[in-house]
């Protein structure tokens, strides 16, 4: 039985000797790269010789910006159901931002710019709802509430 406790103590020096080469050994692989020399960085005749890219020539594809509105066309109009920013330009109603108020959701957001925008604040709890739409008929945004429920 006295033997037992001198090989089980070697036993454990060997495996923790193992566990430090093996954690030695990735330590040393990381600093080289993870995937290899790819991952070192790039000295002055590297960066040199790499081809310079060109720009493209095609046109790049940008989903539409509402024009930006001049102070005096923006205008925060309240409902039960929450408050819109709204914004106009050129003819155009912009829906900026909302907020719905507690207990309400805004949802079937047709934010523009468009000659008329709209939202729907719905009450979570299944109580009613408030349709609001927004356009510029003399370039300031002017409210209408198309339907309480």
């Amino acid at each position: 039985m006295r033997m037992r406790w001198p090989l089980a103590i070697a036993a454990w020096l060997a495996a923790a000797a193992l566990a430090t080469a093996v954690s030695i050994g990735a330590v040393g692989l990381l600093s080289r790269g993870l995937f290899g020399p790819s991952d070192a960085p790039l000295t002055e005749a590297d960066v040199a010789a790499e081809p310079v890219p060109t720009p493209s020539t095609s046109p790049v594809s940008r989903p539409p910006t509402p024009p930006a509105p001049s102070p005096d066309t923006r205008a925060a109009l309240s409902t039960d159901g929450g408050t819109i920013v709204a914004s106009c330009a050129n003819g155009q109603a912009f829906l900026e931002s909302w907020i719905p108020r507690s207990g309400f959701e805004a949802d079937h957001v047709q934010r523009g710019p468009a000659p008329a925008t709209s939202l729907r604040f719905k009450a979570r709890s299944g109580g009613g709802q408030v349709r609001a739409q927004v356009t510029c008929p003399d370039g300031a945004p002017v409210l209408t509430l198309a339907g309480d429920d």
